[in-house]
């Protein structure tokens, strides 16, 4: 029996590394494997060998369309990976009126904080997630920086949860065809701001968001993350050994900002954290082709303020005492 009990054991664990792992291991083996068979090429043999095989796979994942790589095999392995990695944090959804959402119009979720890596958003906002109310699934897309898909296997990953590349071109299609779009906008500055032991979100000068859902006439939904910023531990280069203005130029330059980061038994697994993302309800915004700066800054500053509100009601219940300092 304690044989029995082992191997079920192991076997657990084996499921929840590969079903947690699809949001975030992937980005890790892309970046060891790809020096890693660089390496390779200078040995010989069967090394050569298997550095050819490895890049001329990494190639083939790149250049084939994403669409073609999506069945029912794919969508079965979404659903596996979305209910053992909910069962792992845990994970779940609270939206505070599900009814004030409509079928037939497209919304724009304003997700915070980013954190050190925003693993609630594919984990919650996955287009079939079964956390989602009936009134969003089916037709809700996380966004994502464009450099997530130029990475083989992330890419593939990404797609199947229904995550799409964070251009203006993809987020106006997306409500164009009433759907909801879920983005993160304090995206790369605000993880440069980010501070251990309290909660950050970069907001006040991000009106891009605000402006295409005024274009599109989307109303805008404040969402906060509970207990993503501690699902990872980590460090971030900086003064007095490297310069601040470096740390942000390189940010800049790659899309990323370069910090070190590990969960798990210092694995790139998250820490057991639980992890509660609140909806909060949509905010009317006018159809308005070419707005105006101050009906933008004006549902920016709403927005903000509906965030903290939403931050403030829920902070005991699933927070860690943390304040949140909005910038």
């Amino acid at each position: 029996m304690p044989v029995a009990r082992l191997v079920h054991h192991l076997c657990d664990l084996t499921l929840e590394f590969l079903a947690v792992g699809i949001y975030v291991s992937a980005i890790y083996t892309t970046g060891l494997l790809l020096p890693a068979a660089v390496f390779l090429f200078w040995c010989h043999g069967a090394a050569s060998l298997a550095a050819w095989a490895v890049l001329l796979a990494f190639l083939a994942l790149t250049f084939t369309p994403l669409r073609l790589t999506t069945g029912a095999l794919s969508e079965r392995f979404v659903q596996f990976s979305l209910r053992r990695a909910a069962a792992y944090f845990p994970a779940r959804l609270v939206v505070a009126d599900a009814g004030a959402f409509r079928d037939d119009r497209g919304y724009v979720f304003g997700f915070c904080p980013h954190s050190a890596l925003p693993i609630a958003l594919p984990l919650t906002f996955a287009t079939n997630s079964p956390m989602l109310p009936k009134e969003l699934r089916g037709r809700t897309h996380g966004l994502a920086s464009s450099v997530c898909f130029q990475a083989p296997i992330v890419r593939q990953l990404y797609w199947w949860l229904g995550v799409r590349p964070a251009t203006k071109e993809a987020m106006r299609g997306l409500l164009r065809e009433r759907k909801v779009a879920v983005l993160v906008p304090g995206g790369v500055q605000e993880v440069l701001h980010m501070e251990h032991g309290r909660e950050v979100a970069y907001l006040s000068s991000r009106t891009g968001f605000v402006r295409i859902a005024i274009q599109c006439g989307a109303p805008l939904v404040p969402v906060w993350a509970f207990g993503q910023t501690r699902a990872y531990s980590w460090f971030r280069p900086g003064p007095p050994l490297v310069p601040s203005w470096l740390v942000a130029r390189m940010s800049r330059a790659f899309g990323a900002v370069p910090i070190g980061m590990y969960g798990a038994y210092f694995t790139a697994m998250p820490h057991r954290e639980p992890q509660t993302v609140v909806v909060g309800r949509p905010i009317p915004v006018p159809h308005m082709e070419d707005p105006p700066a101050e009906v933008v800054s004006e549902l920016l500053e709403r927005f903000i303020t509906e965030l903290q509100a939403l931050y403030d009601k829920h902070k005991a219940q699933y927070g860690k005492g943390e304040e949140l300092t909005i910038l």
